[in-house]
């Protein structure tokens, strides 16, 4: 009997997979996923998704919670928006190319792919040195003057006003969760005179060090929710700024720059500002660390991994970003040619 039923039950497992295998194949939504896996749809349709998935589970929340949702957050900071806005130039630029070189042949169709390509080159990611990558994180307020010089250089009316506020309330922030750690919590508690005569029971020790505990996760969460909003915000800020740059090449005054230049103007301004997201989330991290330091571990390391990868994704997000600038400059450097051959 003990066979008969061990049997029935390998048999059972096999026929359900087999049947679950026949289902996904078949089902739209499993070909779906593989798509999404593929990355053949855009970046903003993947965070508005991801977007409408966390309001779908919030919405079945009994309990309200205070929690950060960098999705939610890059959209509420218009980051989707500019986001969406910018592949529509990018696909429209691509067309218009397309369609271009379909009137070109021979040695003119040559020329035309050739400029193409030398600007393209230009988009493909370079491996940076680690001395490099450092001295670039350690500029701090340098990057102010190296972004406004940097969209100088582009010869576009493009100013970093609304980046460097967002950058600036977040470094206040980070200034601002320095001064609640444990350590300084522990030091004021210290100063505190007791009443003459008083003593501490233990019960009254282990309240007081419970409240600590309270006072300390609430430290941890409030440090947490400032650096997810703070890294949302930013890298908004950035994508607006490629997307108001790509407007003001394609729709904008007459350049002298070339489009090779251009591109590399534009490639130092993505690395400043990925440093700059990248340098964020680590000083994020490190104010969850001091705020968290007598945390139990499985507790805050994942809370810490999640400042981190927040600010991983912030920097894809803005290196996606320039890619799609890759058309723009293209159609603007053929629009350009043409204007100087009719000359």
């Amino acid at each position: 009997g003990k066979s008969v039923l061990s049997g029935g039950l390998d048999a059972l497992e096999f026929i359900g997979k087999t049947t679950m295998n026949v289902l996904a194949e078949s089902d739209p939504g499993f070909k779906r996923t593989k798509t999404l896996m593929a990355r053949t749809v855009s970046l903003s349709q993947l965070l508005r998704e991801a977007k409408e998935k966390e309001k779908q589970r919030r919405a079945q929340q009994v309990t309200v919670e205070r929690t950060a949702h960098y999705g939610l957050l890059f959209d509420e900071f218009q980051g989707l928006s500019h986001l969406e806005a910018l592949e529509i130039l990018s696909n429209e630029s691509e067309a218009q190319i397309q369609s271009h070189l379909a009137t070109l042949d021979g040695e003119q169709l040559e020329t035309v792919k050739n400029d193409l390509i030398a600007i393209k080159e230009i988009f493909v990611p370079k491996e940076l040195d680690d001395e490099v990558v450092k001295v670039q994180k350690d500029m701090g307020e340098e990057f102010v003057s190296m972004l406004t010089e940097l969209l100088f250089e582009l010869h576009v009316a493009a100013t970093p006003d609304k980046l460097n506020k967002a950058r600036k309330k977040a470094h206040e922030w980070l200034e601002e969760a320095s001064l609640f750690t444990p350590v300084n919590i522990e030091e004021e508690l210290n100063e505190k005179p007791e009443e003459p005569g008083e003593e501490k029971t233990q019960k009254d020790n282990k309240i007081d060090s419970d409240k600590m505990e309270v006072d300390k996760s609430k430290t941890v969460e409030e440090i947490y929710m400032l650096s997810i909003a703070s890294l949302a915000e930013v890298t908004a800020r950035c994508i607006e700024q490629l997307h108001k740059v790509a407007e003001l090449i394609l729709h904008g005054q007459e350049v002298e720059k070339t489009a090779q230049d251009q591109a590399k103007v534009l490639t130092n301004l993505t690395s400043a500002m990925c440093n700059e997201v990248s340098s964020l989330s680590k000083k994020f991290s490190d104010s969850v660390t001091a705020a968290g330091s007598n945390m139990k571990a499985e507790v805050l390391t994942p809370i810490i991994n999640s400042v981190l990868l927040e600010g991983c994704n912030s920097t894809t997000y803005i290196q996606d970003a320039f890619q799609l600038l890759l058309p723009v400059l293209q159609i603007s450097h053929i629009q350009t040619s043409c204007s100087k051959a009719h000359e």
